[in-house]
């Protein structure tokens, strides 16, 4: 603005004193002819005839001044709307000062995000859940919160981020990332009077990139390689769904956990990533079988390590969590990380930028029972799929994944393993499929419609077992998804054990599948400098089946409505 104002000003100044150098003369051939008739009416005519002259003048030399103001105020004009634009444009600048986008320390840029939410959440059948839906939880009819629903407020989602970077050299440029929000839940969180909820983070990792070597390495807690990326497979680019279900929905493949990560570009759009993460496994418990029994689990955890001492069956499930862990909570045998590697391409196709990706992730599942381990190793690939189908207008994605123990990478949670009668785990077949569409009609509004689903295979066996001084003989189911598991009372209120009618009939139900359809709509009320006024709302039908047992293959389903209301001071 300031060189525009250079290159304007001195024309303006030019033509006003030209304008003034006019104004000038015209003044003084007026003055001039004015003194010289007063002269010649002196000389010449009477008192009388002179005073009728000089009225006659005067008159004359007002509407010359008029003109001439008139003139003066044609040019004063434009200079006038210039000098008020420039002072516009000068506020502009100062204002822009003053509340800058980014923050600066030393040679660090500071960049603070996140939003306020109020939220709500409606379930037609009781899961006493925030607005993160544990999808697994849906109950059957055996249970009492399957005949009534559930009303949540909360502000717990509300988040903090911060992002800063930094050029260590003219190649090196290193970034941090922290993401917060109150999703944790204490032993004093509670919604009796205070609601005590506390801090967590979700993300909190560092990036190094090089780009003389086209080198990226990220190391801390973030989103798994597994999912999702919107380009690339650096852990910046990660895309969720835009649900307001903090579990997003079945078929999402995804995890938040601690990692490291090496990306490396290649020509021709592409790159490459591995990665190793922290591991965890799901396992599923053997159920009550068709005879009455159930496969030996010791409950307190402990392992039976004296050959002899009791038969197969008799093995850990979850040793309890130790030094800052919380004991309430199992930690199972992991000694190696989940393997991660993932290619990506991202070409420009008719004005399109298109994101294609693959991968495959490696798990070890390990136990240790009768003194000896067991290791065995689990192994899934996934893709995905992002376009443009119309740009700015018609956003597509789909991603899926299909191999063994795969489950707690999915939204739905599904078992990772089970057992079989030895102690040995045995990996769970799975597979996960999300496609959606978000359509833009305005710059303002966002409607999106998604469908997903989750879905495990069978793996059990079943064996006679002798009577010992420490085992009930007979008959014993184990595994997952086993037909002599029993599901006579999952469709009778009151059958679960400890029920008020007693146990009517057993209802072990394990999950089949998890599928979910699912829409909603974002509207940006205001988008300006004081940030950013959002509104949304989304509607979910969400199916689980169980596998087929005695009595039955029982099914729960789940109607859901979700508000957001999202003040983000920083967009």
């Amino acid at each position: 603005m300031k060189n525009a104002l250079n290159k304007v000003m001195p024309v303006e100044w030019v033509r006003r004193s030209n304008c003034r150098s006019r104004i000038a003369r015209d003044t003084s051939s007026v003055l001039l002819a004015v003194l010289f008739s007063s002269w010649s009416s002196v000389a010449s005519a009477s008192d009388a005839e002179m005073r009728a002259e000089m009225e006659a003048l005067k008159a004359q030399v007002r509407r010359l001044e008029h003109r001439l103001e008139s003139r003066t105020k044609d040019h004063k004009g434009p200079n006038h709307d210039l000098e008020h634009a420039a002072k516009s444009d000068l506020g502009s600048a100062k204002s822009d000062a003053l509340w800058p986008d980014v923050f600066h320390y030393k040679n660090i840029t500071l960049k603070p995000g996140g939003f306020f939410e109020f939220g709500a959440v409606h379930r037609d059948r009781f899961m006493g859940a925030d607005l993160a839906t544990p999808f697994g939880n849906i109950p059957y009819a055996n249970n009492p919160t399957a005949h009534d629903g559930e009303t949540r407020f909360t502000a717990r989602r509300s988040r903090f981020t911060l992002q800063t970077d930094a050029h260590l050299d003219d190649e090196t440029h290193a970034r941090l990332y922290f993401a917060a929000d109150f999703l944790s839940a204490a032993q004093t969180a509670n919604l009796t009077q205070s609601d005590s909820f506390n801090l967590r983070f979700r993300e909190l990792y560092t990036s190094l990139d090089r780009s003389d070597y086209g080198l990226h390495v990220s190391a801390g807690q973030m989103y798994s390689l597994a999912s999702l990326n919107s380009r690339g497979t650096t852990p910046d680019t990660f895309l969720v769904p835009p649900v307001i279900d903090d579990q997003y929905l079945p078929g999402y493949t995804w995890s938040r956990q601690p990692g490291l990560r090496i990306s490396k570009d290649l020509p021709y759009d592409l790159q490459i990533a591995v990665g190793a993460e922290a591991a965890y496994t799901n396992f599923a418990a053997p159920g009550v079988n068709f005879a009455g029994a159930v496969a030996p689990i010791p409950a307190n955890g402990v392992s039976q390590t004296l050959p002899g001492t009791y038969y197969p069956g008799a093995y850990t499930q979850n040793p309890i969590g130790g030094s800052l862990y919380n004991s309430l909570n199992a930690v199972t045998f992991n000694h190696v990380p989940d393997l991660m590697s993932k290619a990506s391409w991202d070409p420009t196709i008719l004005d399109r930028k298109i994101h294609v990706e693959g991968g495959g992730m490696l798990r070890n599942l390990n136990d240790r029972t009768f003194g000896g381990s067991h290791d065995v190793w689990a192994g899934s690939g996934f893709i995905g799929v992002t376009v443009p189908v119309i740009p700015k207008l018609i956003d597509f994605q789909l991603s899926g994944v299909r191999g063994r123990a795969n489950g707690r990478y999915g939204s739905a949670s599904i078992a990772d393993a089970t057992f079989d009668w030895t102690g040995a785990p045995q990996p769970i077949h799975e597979r996960q499929l999300l496609v959606g569409v978000t359509v833009h009609p305005t710059p303002k509004t966002d409607v999106y419609a998604f469908a997903g689903g989750e879905f495990a295979g069978a793996q059990y066996s079943t064996v006679f077992l002798p009577k010992t001084a420490y085992l009930a003989g007979g008959v014993y189911s184990f595994g997952y998804g086993n037909p002599g598991f029993v599901n006579s009372g999952c469709n009778f209120e009151g059958s679960y054990t400890g029920g008020p009618y007693g146990l009517i009939g057993s209802c072990v139900g394990q999950t089949k599948s998890l599928r979910q359809l699912t829409g909603g709509v974002w509207h940006n009320f205001y988008d300006g400098p004081g940030g950013k006024l959002r509104v949304g709302a989304q509607y979910s039908y969400t199916v689980k089946d169980s596998f087929i047992g005695v009595g039955g293959a029982p099914k729960g389903t789940e109607n859901m409505i979700f508000l957001s209301l999202r003040y983000m001071p920083f967009n």
